[in-house]
């Protein structure tokens, strides 16, 4: 018998559990990895911390791969203040994945949103990508459907016969306003509204009145008709209408042109004169664009204005008013200075590009922001992709070097390998520059079936520095060894004029997310226009802030002149040969910002010439 009691009470203990442990499963919602995510990204995206993802799934501590599904809690009450006054939808922190055979429209009635509401919160939203796992946010269920100031102007201009009568009322012995208006539980200016005959407080006997229907009715009775329509449309044609609804709108006065702000530090002080110079530099190549632009018929209107010190802030500007109309804004180059702008461009609904950093936590969770320069993890994970397209039969030798300062890179690529099955292997620099070692080392690692790449673990130019010498020494007739390549860094780019002869020998390739050289005929062509402009060459630097000014302000003000509202989704549309930045946008997530995903590989081949591969292109 106690036996027995034992079992029960154990039984009961796992139901209590379990209840428990469903309870809590519903603060969480799945969030599937993809390509370039980290546990700090995806932080970000739901306004969490890495320590609270690792507590719920402690799996994530030395490993994330893609594919993986992981709980994230639902911080709902992490909505700053800022937000929380904000009645725009998309702004609460609630997040929902989609289950399998979910619609827009059932997601809206069991949020009590409407699906041009959760289209609205989810900018990458479409139906290319409304499937089954896929993080969507939920906007906050809006309290009036129109905004107060545009209620009281419609109440205001609306003629009586167009508010809905609900019955008549004839007026008996002793009735006043207050009292009928109490019957029927509406106000006495809506009764008003449609009996403009009476006066406020007098009512004569058998006078018949029209009685409306109160302002809630009629808000109730234009949702569930709403719903109704709703209910009718397929989630594709849902997206249709969406799509159609922001062609139909534009940004901006045609007459006029389209309104875009600079925001720089121009004007900065004895000890950053290399920063300011650049910063004008990039202004100047912006301003070519424009000119360029304006020959094809566009007009602009451009705002600049000089953001100072990385100390100042931009709080005084941005509350002047004289950015609220902008169609777009180019800035900044401070971290805070960014931050500050990002906040502003995403309550005033303008698109912000973020020219160079590429660490902007914004983008995970505003949707306004551009982030030119590519996000490192992003980053990483086009180069391991492309590098697979680019050598699908590689055996690779990676060379070790002290500095090892893409460690971040070599293990990405290394576990990439393993799941691909990719032939590796790592040699020292002080042995690959023994010959006496090198060479038989080398036979060992070497495959004569395979395209053999060589690939060292620091960008470093003394790692480069010692490494080509070697490598072309290796490439010799009295050395039995297969043939290889070199493969490595965008920083090689600097060095490479100073390493012109044998950087050409070795056949060597690195990836880059810009590239320029003067025997480009579009390099070439802006640096004779730039000279003609300012009677100067641009800096010999990289990037060259000229061309990164063109290429951005010619792409950036195309496509908003173009697709207005839509720019997002279009962006990638504009036909454009860029003279140094490359730009393929796409979103980190449905509710965030549009993060550039596009990069190059540079050869340099024993011809001597240089090749600008681009993967993109058919």
């Amino acid at each position: 018998m106690k036996n027995y009691r034992y079992k029960i009470l154990f039984l009961l203990l796992t139901v209590i559990i379990s209840i428990n442990s469903v309870a809590q499963d519903v603060n969480y919602f799945v969030h599937t990895v993809s390509k370039g995510q980290t546990l700090y990204s995806i932080s970000r995206m739901y306004n969490t911390t890495v320590k609270e993802i690792i507590e719920a799934n402690p799996e994530c501590v030395n490993k994330l791969s893609i594919g993986q599904k992981i709980k994230i809690h639902q911080n709902v009450k992490s909505v700053s203040a800022e937000q929380a006054d904000d009645k725009k939808p998309g702004n609460a922190q609630r997040y929902h994945t989609i289950q399998p055979g979910e619609t827009l429209y059932r997601l809206s009635q069991k949020y009590g949103v409407t699906p041009q509401d959760i289209c609205a919160a989810n900018p990458g939203l479409g139906i290319s990508n409304f499937r089954s796992g896929e993080v969507i946010m939920i906007p906050s269920a809006s309290t009036e459907s129109t905004p107060a100031k545009e209620t009281a102007k419609v109440t205001k201009e609306e003629a009586p016969d167009t508010i809905p009568i609900r019955t008549t009322h004839t007026v008996q012995r002793g009735e006043t306003v207050f009292k009928v208006t109490q019957l029927y539980n509406i106000t006495a200016d809506e009764l008003l509204a449609v009996n403009p005959q009476i006066k406020k407080n007098k009512l004569k006997k058998k006078t018949v009145l029209q009685i409306p229907y109160s302002k809630k009715e009629i808000a109730a009775m234009k949702k569930q008709e709403q719903a109704k329509k709703e209910k009718e449309l397929s989630n594709d044609e849902i997206f249709k209408r969406v799509e159609q609804i922001k062609d139909s709108l534009q940004t901006y006065d045609s007459f006029q042109g389209i309104r875009a702000a600079i925001i720089l530090p121009f004007l900065l002080d004895s000890y950053s004169p290399n920063e300011q110079s650049r910063m004008i530099e990039y202004y100047e190549g912006f301003l070519m664009a424009v000119e360029k632009l304006k020959r094809y018929g566009y007009s602009f209107k451009i705002h600049t204005y000089d953001s100072g010190k990385e100390s100042n802030s931009l709080e005084p500007l941005l509350n002047s008013g004289e950015l609220d109309n902008m169609d777009i804004i180019f800035g900044a180059l401070y971290p805070e200075h960014n931050k500050q702008l990002a906040a502003f461009a995403q309550k005033k609904e303008i698109p912000l590009v973020i020219p160079f950093t590429s660490k902007e936590d914004e983008i995970f969770r505003n949707p306004m922001v551009y982030v030119v320069n590519t996000i490192q993890s992003y980053f990483y994970s086009e180069v391991i992709d492309h590098f697979g397209i680019k050598f699908p039969n590689a055996n690779v030798i990676f060379v070790s070097d002290s500095t090892n300062n893409k460690k971040e890179f070599v293990n990405s690529l290394t576990e990439n390998f393993k799941n691909r099955g990719v032939p590796y292997s790592t040699i020292s620099i002080a042995d690959i520059t023994d010959m006496e070692k090198s060479e038989t080392l080398l036979q060992g690692m070497m495959k004569e079936d395979k395209e053999n790449i060589f690939i060292p673990t620091s960008s470093s130019e003394a790692t480069l520095a010692t490494l080509l010498p070697t490598l072309t020494l290796l490439n010799n007739d009295t050395i039995a060894l297969p043939e290889y390549k070199l493969f490595g860094y965008p920083e090689w780019q600097i060095y490479a004029n100073d390493m012109r002869s044998q950087i050409y020998e070795v056949d060597t390739y690195f990836y880059a997310s810009f590239f320029s050289h003067y025997t480009l005929p579009e390099a070439n062509r802006f640096q004779n226009e730039y000279i003609g402009w300012y009677n100067r060459s641009p800096q010999n630097i990289y990037p060259r802030y000229g061309m990164l000014g063109y290429d951005t302000g010619y792409v950036f003000l195309l496509a908003i002149s173009k697709f207005g509202n839509n720019m997002s989704k279009r962006i990638n549309q504009v036909s454009y040969t860029p003279i140094q930045t490359g730009f393929k946008f796409e979103r980190v997530n449905n509710w965030g910002g549009m993060v550039n995903k596009k990069i190059y590989f540079v050869h340099y081949s024993p011809e001597y010439k240089i090749e600008k591969i681009d993967f993109d292109k058919k």
